[in-house]
């Protein structure tokens, strides 16, 4: 994750997504973010893939956004 030394809010931070491309978060002001480190490799993926899955229709369309980072 790169980072300005300055930077005041999680909209002034660029992060990569699953491709490796670059992500202005900066695109996602105005919405509620969830941000989370989800277990990727463990035996809790599931039950964090599923739950956060089961969550986001459920507010997306009142500007819920999910934002998952693997841990490993």
């Amino acid at each position: 994750m790169a980072a300005a030394s300055s930077a005041t809010s999680v909209h002034d931070f660029t992060v990569k997504d699953a491709s490796g491309k670059d992500v202005d978060l900066s695109v996602y002001k105005g919405k509620v973010l969830l941000i989370v480190n989800v277990a990727s490799q463990c035996g809790l993926t599931n039950s964090n893939y599923t739950e956060l899955s089961q969550l986001y229709p459920k507010y997306k369309d009142q500007g819920f956004e999910i934002l998952a980072f693997p841990c490993n």
